[in-house]
């Protein structure tokens, strides 16, 4: 009689998985970095731009902390998951104070846009917009990760489930 192998090949690409994930989160913060470079923080032209610029890598970000998260919760790597879930938190609020800091920048900043031609001042105004939704949409989806992760650590085995290799000597 054939039997159905069940061996569990997760654990072989748990690894692969956190170097994909780190790659998702820390390029596109370096590419902001690089892009935005030299840092001019003072001049609220110069915080529109990055900010504007970062709203471009929102979805590898978020993407790539999905992909930790899931593998944390997988393996159960349950110290790995707090410290995402409270990553992903933080995030969450960064993209926040983003949005606000992007608004008032893009307040102060929109007088100055060409009037002419008539185009200029509707495509700077789409932008912000669409930068916005793309900060807006990413912090739901960062701070439903980070509840989502908190849920999961519930349903993760803790210390006192985790199976024993060696029995006490009461038991």
């Amino acid at each position: 009689m054939a039997t159905q192998r069940t061996a569990d090949a997760s654990p072989h690409f748990a690894g692969p998985a956190y170097g994909v994930g780190v790659l998702f989160v820390v390029f596109p913060l370096l590419d902001v970095v690089v892009q935005a470079w030299p840092i001019v923080l003072g001049n609220p032209t110069w915080r529109y731009g990055a900010v504007g610029i970062g709203a471009n890598y929102t979805i590898s970000l978020v993407f790539g902390m999905w992909l930790l998260c899931y593998t944390a919760g997988r393996q159960l790597h349950r110290r790995t998951l707090v410290v995402l879930a409270i990553l992903a938190l933080l995030m969450a609020v960064a993209s926040l104070v983003a949005i606000l800091g992007f608004v008032l920048d893009g307040l102060q900043i929109r007088p100055s846009v060409p009037r002419d031609p008539a185009r200029a001042l509707w495509m700077f105004d789409a932008g912000m917009q669409k930068a916005l939704v793309k900060y807006a949409a990413s912090a739901l989806v960062l701070a439903w990760l980070a509840v989502s992760s908190r849920r999961a650590l519930r349903d993760l085995p803790g210390r006192e489930d985790a199976p024993r290799l060696v029995r006490d000597s009461k038991g």
